[in-house]
């Protein structure tokens, strides 16, 4: 039987090493790990155990097209991709953050083309493949601290949303995720309540689960999901109103 490869980018923490996990103890894929990270890595691939042979590991900036080209070309072809790779961190607007909303973009949002350039093409060649594209609920509805991050999820959001028109005549599926709260060391760094905040292994459970289905975008915890999307919906004036009396 032949033996499914995903290819997982921010494969060293967080939704990246969970999902890692489950694929290879619990569905028997191979997966490509990339991560800046070189020694996250290898500690994720020794906690694998008599499967580590299953995760090959790259040490890669999803900024650095040219290499993420070579490890496409050295690989082969992926049957599901997984951009998940970002950063995150809290911004006071009042002060002057270019360098924090220049990285954001570089990382979150570019570093996701560049890993959809690198292994699109060989996916395009053998008219198969999945990709799913992390967004966030901060992509639906700015929020406090997230003038950085926010926007970044805005356009993943889009960017999926667009690229779905030329890839299903390839053969290619393509669906976003939008998860609320996670822990991860990304959230670690909010001081403040998070409602529906969800362990990480459970969120790569609903992932999994959702790779599934024929819905196009999907998010989780649910509740908190459809306050969140109603939220968005309402007059400016209403929810700003209540972010800032209740967040705020």
């Amino acid at each position: 039987m032949k033996q499914n490869i995903a290819v997982i980018t921010g494969a060293s923490e967080g939704i990246g090493a969970a999902l890692t996990r489950l694929l290879i103890q619990q569905h028997n894929w191979k997966v490509i790990g990339l991560s800046r990270n070189l020694e996250k890595l290898k500690f994720l691939q020794n906690s694998l155990s008599q499967k580590r042979d299953c995760l090959k590991i790259y040490a890669c900036d999803v900024q650095d097209f040219a290499k993420l080209e070579l490890i496409a070309k050295k690989n082969n072809p992926a049957d599901f991709l997984f951009l998940n790779a970002g950063i995150y961190n809290p911004i006071d607007a009042r002060k002057n953050n270019i360098e924090d909303y220049k990285q954001h973009m570089h990382i979150n949002y570019l570093g996701a083309v560049n890993s959809y350039e690198a292994f699109l093409p060989k996916m395009i060649a053998k008219k198969k493949g999945h990709i799913i594209i992390m967004s966030s609920i901060s992509g639906w509805i700015g929020l406090p601290k997230a003038a950085a991050y926010g926007p970044t999820k805005a356009a993943l959001r889009s960017f999926a949303q667009s690229i779905r028109y030329d890839l299903i005549s390839e053969g290619i599926k393509v669906q976003v995720c939008s998860p609320g709260f996670v822990e991860t060391p990304a959230t670690s760094k909010n001081n403040f309540y998070m409602p529906g905040l969800m362990k990480v292994d459970d969120a790569a459970k609903i992932i999994y689960k959702q790779m599934d289905s024929n819905k196009f975008e999907f998010s989780f915890p649910l509740t908190f999901s459809i306050f969140m999307k109603i939220f968005s919906i309402l007059p400016d004036r209403l929810s700003s109103f209540i972010i800032k009396k209740f967040v705020c």
